[in-house]
């Protein structure tokens, strides 16, 4: 006979805990995502704040365009987006991990 020991814990706040099945589809999804070498600034409004709206998300880059403008060493092109965003994607993945804010 074997003994059986349940243990409660909670995620901490802001986290939840989500299947396996769930985490590996979104695994899957990010990768496709890096395929992508260009978003617009509604791909990342879905990827950051996983909304249509775009509001946000220029936020986002205006707030962090020290950092990301190809002038100062990043990689949008800041000048140039009169004819809308171009962001590649991958690096933007990059940035979003490190600047999550």
């Amino acid at each position: 006979m074997s003994d059986t020991i349940l243990i409660r814990h909670e995620a901490p706040k802001g986290f939840q805990f989500i299947s396996e099945e769930e985490y590996e589809r979104f695994q899957s999804w990010k990768q496709a995502q890096r395929g992508i070498c260009t978003w617009k600034l509604k791909d990342l409004a879905r990827y950051k704040y996983g909304t249509k709206s775009t509001e946000r998300a220029s936020r986002y880059l205006t707030k962090h365009r020290h950092d990301l403008d190809i002038e100062q060493g990043g990689f949008i092109d800041y000048v140039n987006t009169h004819n809308g965003w171009q962001i590649p994607a991958a690096e933007m993945m990059d940035y979003l991990l490190d600047h999550p804010d």
